[in-house]
């Protein structure tokens, strides 16, 4: 058997299995096998950049609250499956690493075509990038004989000081189906989207690029993404936190999602074929133009170089 030895998983927070990824500038993240769940992404200045619930639970096969859940092969209820399909329930198989990198593999098992009758294998890859780039990468071929159809989001939880004060921004002109309203279609006729309620929408056929500004945090992440047509936009709000177990009462607002999706046209793959997508994020700390009245330079400098 001359395969080389599978890489070797820590254990994270949970007592989970997973991959701690470190770049030589300080960034880090944290991948869980159970999920194949990115669950921290902390910039060069230690910020932590992704929103995990305050009441996250850590019990296989329950999908972690928080940071990036994958929805494979069905996202939400558009499809027969269980909400979100079963990718982030399932345990991934850890198949290459790099300090800075890791790929998690998930294959279809008689129980999962026992839920949907599919032979696949679905490769995820999450990459600490130059600067403050984070990049993942997600595969599916259909190893079986007959074409399967399916839907997917990644589901990023981003932290937001407040997201109360955050907008999302790159959607303007969009139609979207109102989640909150029988899907019903509408267009986007704003700047941004804010939250002062509940929003639930699924943004189609989007801007490629489009970006959570965390005004509270003097900060931005940058979401480019490929092959990923949609975009949902979510804050739960106050009654759906408090209704949801393993979200704590005051955690939406905490944060937003955005989830970069491909929901109004399923993905048709036929027998053998091979389809990517890609969600590229970056982290722009927003330097204030006006400077505090009489900072000292000196004083600054000794800061930067902290």
């Amino acid at each position: 058997d001359h395969q080389m030895s599978k890489p070797e998983t820590t254990t994270l927070r949970g007592e989970l299995p997973g991959v701690k990824l470190a770049g030589s500038t300080g960034a880090t993240a944290e991948v869980y096998a159970h999920g194949a769940h990115l669950a921290s992404w902390k910039t060069a200045d230690g910020v932590e950049q992704l929103f995990v619930s305050s009441d996250v639970v850590f019990k296989p096969p329950k999908a972690i609250r928080g940071g990036v859940p994958i929805c494979f092969p069905q996202f939400s209820d558009f499809g027969p499956l269980g909400q979100h399909g079963f990718a982030r329930n399932e345990t991934w198989e850890v198949t290459a690493r790099t300090p800075t990198s890791v790929q998690m593999t998930l294959r279809s098992t008689p129980a999962s075509k026992e839920k949907w009758p599919h032979d696949f294998v679905c490769v995820y890859e999450v990459m600490l990038g130059a600067g403050n780039h984070l990049k993942t990468t997600m595969s599916v071929t259909n190893t079986g004989t007959e074409p399967m159809t399916f839907t997917t989001a990644l589901h990023t939880y981003f932290r937001c000081d407040d997201a109360l004060a955050a907008k999302v921004t790159g959607l303007k002109g969009a139609s979207y189906l109102d989640s909150l309203d029988g899907r019903v279609r509408r267009e986007e006729v704003g700047d941004f989207v804010a939250f002062a309620e509940e929003v639930d929408r699924i943004y189609l056929s989007t801007s490629d690029a489009l970006a959570v500004e965390d005004v509270a945090g003097s900060r931005s992440i940058r979401i480019t993404k490929r092959n990923l047509p949609d975009a949902v936009v979510w804050n739960p709000w106050i009654e759906k936190s408090k209704a949801t177990g393993d979200l704590g009462d005051d955690d939406y607002k905490k944060f937003v999602c955005v989830e970069a999706a491909a929901i109004e046209t399923p993905v048709t793959l036929p027998a053998g074929e091979r389809w990517e997508c890609e969600q590229v994020l970056e982290c722009v700390k927003h330097v204030s133009s006006v400077p505090a009245i009489d900072a000292a330079p000196s004083k600054v400098e000794a800061e930067e170089a902290r």
